[in-house]
């Protein structure tokens, strides 16, 4: 089962923010992106990371962008509030381009690479610490990692690195989950008795882009990890009404 880790704003919202830390404007390497060490519409970037697992974990798998491959899909689901999350893809890596429309005044919290750890099917379980320990070591150090708005490349990625709390999360029964779609285990399970999780932690890279323009915009996003899972992602997004 260890091979489960193997891989691994309105526009008034952000201008208040943006109002309220001008330092942090003036030496933003990447206009557009919130940076890494900001309190991204109330929340730090760690907190997000956080977020974006409940988020992935929480989607049907049937209904999941993290196991999309090519071709149109729907970025509404499992969505709510300021911010919209995008997916990576969850099993394998690759290139993958993907198509989707979000509503205008939306932020999007990219992951370019990422990784998780908690103690099911971990005997004894870990510690908190040895947790991090375990999903630090499936993104750190980091390879390639790129990304770019409408062919506009991002800098210092490096900086945009996001540890969460501890956190837990709940996936919906089998077989319809991320787990047995990409595993065949079975929820709940011997291995795995519960459908909420806790504790879980979470490592990576992550931008917070702010709110697009109305109309079509191309995103790319990616990366590399030390056990060599790499991934390349392409979002070609309308932004509507």
């Amino acid at each position: 089962m260890k091979m489960l880790r193997k891989w691994y704003l309105p526009l008034f919202a952000l201008a208040l923010l943006l109002l309220v830390t001008p330092a942090l404007a003036d030496n933003n390497p990447n206009p557009g992106v919130l940076p890494p060490n900001s309190n991204a519409f109330g929340k730090t970037y760690g907190e997000w990371n956080a977020g974006w697992w409940q988020w992935i974990f929480s989607v049907p798998a049937s209904k999941n962008p993290a196991l999309a491959t090519d071709g149109a899909i729907d970025c509404s689901v499992g969505q709510s509030g300021n911010v919209w999350f995008l997916a990576g893809n969850f099993l394998t890596g690759g290139s993958f381009t993907l198509s989707c429309t979000v509503p205008v005044g939306k932020a999007l919290f990219i992951p370019l690479i990422n990784s998780w750890y908690d103690n099911v099917c971990v005997t004894p379980p870990l510690t908190v610490d040895q947790l991090r320990v375990n999903a630090d070591g499936y993104v750190n150090p980091p390879a390639n990692l790129h990304a770019s708005i409408d062919g506009r490349p991002l800098s210092n990625l490096e900086s945009y690195r996001a540890i969460s709390p501890v956190f837990s999360y709940t996936l919906p029964p089998s077989p319809d989950n991320l787990i047995y779609a990409g595993f065949g285990v079975s929820l709940p399970g011997d291995c795995w008795p519960s459908l909420t999780v806790t504790p879980a932690v979470a490592d990576g890279y992550y931008i917070m882009l702010a709110p697009l323009s109305k109309g079509s915009h191309t995103i790319n996003f990616g990366g590399s990890g030390p056990t060599g899972f790499t991934l390349d992602m392409t979002y070609n997004l309308t932004v509507g009404d």
